[in-house]
């Protein structure tokens, strides 16, 4: 068993299945499929198979992908090269893929990373079930940049073989996604969409070992309190807008590695719980204005929430009782309209 993929209520056998991207049954109209869908440059069956049974879904934002594939039957796939990096992580089963020229085991502790512009042949066993996350090179070293405050002068080399154990942020951010796009509301609020992603592309840098890994676990620079006051107040006038460490960093003009470090050590907690606590100010706000006909899966989408039951639980913690009991002091507090007199005189 490789990566545990649950939800509320169990494990829930086809991930993202609001996002389907191939459902075949014969091998011709697989083949065709992947193709079209994954870029693939040649698919096989076994021979003697006259049906195939593969499902996979898929859901991709501006900077990553991510895919769910199931193959019934054993399968063997090409990829060329491509602007993106991938990960695999296995659901159930194991395999091995050939990168580049190297053949690398894919298992539930050891993985590998296949580098953009890297070929890649798959051989999936029957009853193969995995998770593909693919990250854009672009987004990734834009990150890294932000991160190291300064562009990186030399090429991102990422080392091909990772424990599972390296990735486990990762892991827990991309199920968390997962989980969300599964929910009831797919649609999640761009600002946490994108906060989201970049947790994402952060995890990945930050677990995956790479030719500048040494230099994001130096000790960071000092910054001076003025670059930490003037993050609060990017923070503070920018709280309905994604917050990106490229912005924090262009901010406050230190790379984001040192402010996070020196946030941390100075107001006791990151800039990103900073965020939430003033978005969670907004929120209460909002649902104290007996002017507004505001309900709480309203207001805290509008505060850059996406999911009410973890919303509930850190409002109830800053403010000591839930959003919906908040709204409900408020609404029987309000003047009640007095009823409509008829037009009859005594």
């Amino acid at each position: 068993m490789g990566v545990a993929y649950s939800v509320a209520g169990g494990i829930k056998n086809y991930p993202l299945d609001g996002f389907p991207a191939v459902r075949a049954d014969l091998p011709e109209e697989a083949e065709d499929s992947i193709r079209r869908i994954y870029g693939a440059r040649h698919v096989e069956f076994p021979a003697q198979c006259s049906t195939v049974s593969v499902h996979a879904n898929h859901w991709a934002s501006a900077n990553l992908a991510i895919s769910y594939c199931h193959y019934e039957t054993s399968a063997r796939a090409e990829f060329p090269e491509a602007s993106f990096v991938r990960l695999q992580l296995p659901l159930s089963g194991e395999t091995q893929a050939r990168v580049g020229r190297e053949w690398r085991p894919i298992t539930s502790d050891l993985n590998c990373v296949i580098p953009a512009e890297t070929t890649l042949l798959n051989n999936f066993p029957a009853h193969y079930r995995q998770l593909v996350l693919r990250l854009e090179t672009d987004a990734l070293t834009a990150k890294l940049a932000a991160m190291l405050g300064a562009p990186p002068t030399q090429k991102l080399e990422l080392e091909r073989a990772v424990r599972l154990s390296q990735l486990s942020l990762l892991q827990r951010t991309l199920l968390f996604l997962i989980g969300e796009l599964d929910g009831p509301d797919s649609s999640l609020p761009p600002v946490v969409l994108a906060e989201l992603e970049q947790s994402i592309l952060v995890a990945f840098l930050c677990g995956t070992p790479h030719n500048y890994s040494s230099l994001l676990n130096d000790s960071p620079a000092t910054p001076s309190s003025r670059q930490v006051r003037l993050a609060e107040e990017y923070i503070t006038g920018h709280w309905q807008e994604p917050i990106t460490i490229e912005s924090l960093a262009r901010e406050t003009q230190v790379s984001a590695r040192t402010l996070f470090h020196h946030f941390k050590q100075s107001r006791g907690q990151t800039p990103m719980e900073f965020l939430k606590q003033i978005r969670l100010l907004h929120a209460r706000d909002m649902l104290l204005d007996t002017g507004r006909e505001t309900s709480v899966s309203a207001a805290a989408r509008a505060c850059g929430f996406g999911n009410l039951g973890h919303f509930a639980k850190d409002y109830g913690k800053r403010f000591g009782e839930r959003p919906s009991e908040t709204r409900k002091r408020v609404a029987a507090a309000a003047p009640q309209p007095s009823p409509a007199r008829s037009g009859i005189q005594d």
